[in-house]
C-alpha cells in the first residue's frame, strides 16, 4: 500500500487523468521491489497506478553476491494514462562471440526477408531476458549466415559467460574465367597473311629487279655523259629497292610457314 504524500495509488484504485499503470517484473522473481523508494513487494508486482513522471524503480536481491553489480535500478517515464512494464534483470550478461570476428548480428522478426533488425558486431554483450523467446542470425563475408535462438544461447550459459559460435566458411562465388583468345601469333589469318604478304613481295622483288635491269641497259647503250650517269642512278635505286623487297617477302614467308606449321602440330 502506498504512504502518504507517495506517487503510488494501491492496486484498484481509480485512477486520474495525470497518472499511469505500472508492472514491474524481475529475473529471477520474488525480488523486494521499491518503487521511489517505497517498498511494493516482491516481484512481480502491479499494476500500480503511479504519477506520470520519472519514477525509480528498484529491486533489492537477497544475496547481491549472486547478481552482476550495477543493474538493480531502472528509471522509467511514463506519460498520463501509459502503460509501462519495468524489467530488471540482475542475471550476468552473455557474451556472444563469433569465429570469424567481427560478425553482424540481427534479431529475426520472422517478417519478409531483409525486414530484420541489426543489433550490432561481435563481441555482443545482452541481457539474458532480451534473448529468451527470440531468434538471431550472425553474419560474416564469405561465411554462411547461422541462425540460432536465445534458449539455444542461454542454454550454454546458464550462469552467464561466453558464448562463441564457429560459422562455417563458404567458397565465395567465382564467375567462370571467359575463354582466352590465342594470341596474334596462333592466329590462322595472321599466319596466312603473313605467308601471302612474303610472297607478293619476293614477287615485286622480281618485278624490280627486272626494272633495274632495263636501266642498266640503256646505261650501257648511252653515250651522253649527262644520261649515262641519271640512268646509273635509276639502275642503283631500284637495285636496292629489289634487294629490300626479296629480303622482307622471305622473312615474313618463312615466319608466316614457320607458325603454320608449328601451330599444326601442336
Amino acid at each position: 500500500m502506498a504512504r502518504a504524500g507517495s506517487t503510488l495509488s494501491p492496486e484498484g484504485a481509480r485512477p486520474d487523468s495525470a497518472v499511469a499503470t505500472l508492472r514491474v517484473e524481475t529475473r529471477p522473481s520474488g525480488l523486494m521491489v521499491l518503487v521511489d523508494g517505497v517498498r511494493v513487494g516482491r516481484s512481480p508486482v502491479g499494476p500500480l497506478w503511479v504519477a506520470a513522471k520519472t519514477i525509480r524503480v528498484q529491486a533489492i536481491p537477497e544475496d547481491p553476491r549472486r547478481f552482476e553489480p550495477g543493474r538493480d535500478t531502472v528509471v522509467v517515464a511514463p506519460g498520463p494514462g501509459e502503460s509501462v512494464t519495468a524489467i530488471i534483470d540482475l542475471r550476468p550478461t552473455v557474451l556472444i562471440r563469433a569465429v570469424p570476428e567481427p560478425a553482424a548480428l540481427f534479431l529475426e522478426d520472422g517478417g519478409a526477408a531483409g525486414s530484420d533488425s541489426l543489433l550490432g558486431e561481435t563481441p555482443y554483450r545482452a541481457l539474458p531476458y532480451r534473448l529468451e523467446r527470440r531468434a538471431f542470425r550472425l553474419v560474416a563475408p564469405e561465411h554462411a549466415d547461422s541462425t540460432l535462438s536465445g534458449e539455444w544461447i542461454l542454454a550454454r550459459a546458464p550462469h552467464g559467460g561466453t558464448v562463441t559460435v564457429a560459422l562455417r566458411r563458404v567458397a565465395p562465388h567465382l564467375l567462370p574465367e571467359p575463354p582466352r583468345k590465342p594470341p596474334l601469333i596462333r592466329r590462322r589469318w595472321f599466319q596466312l597473311a603473313l605467308i601471302g604478304t612474303g610472297a607478293a613481295l619476293t614477287g615485286t622483288s622480281a618485278i624490280l629487279r627486272r626494272q633495274a635491269d632495263r636501266w642498266y641497259d640503256r646505261y650501257l647503250g648511252s653515250s651522253d655523259p649527262a644520261a649515262i650517269e641519271r640512268f646509273y642512278d635509276r639502275t642503283a635505286h631500284y637495285d636496292r629497292l629489289a634487294g629490300a623487297s626479296l629480303g622482307s617477302g622471305q622473312a615474313l614467308l618463312t615466319a608466316g610457314i614457320f607458325l603454320l606449321v608449328t601451330s599444326v602440330t601442336r
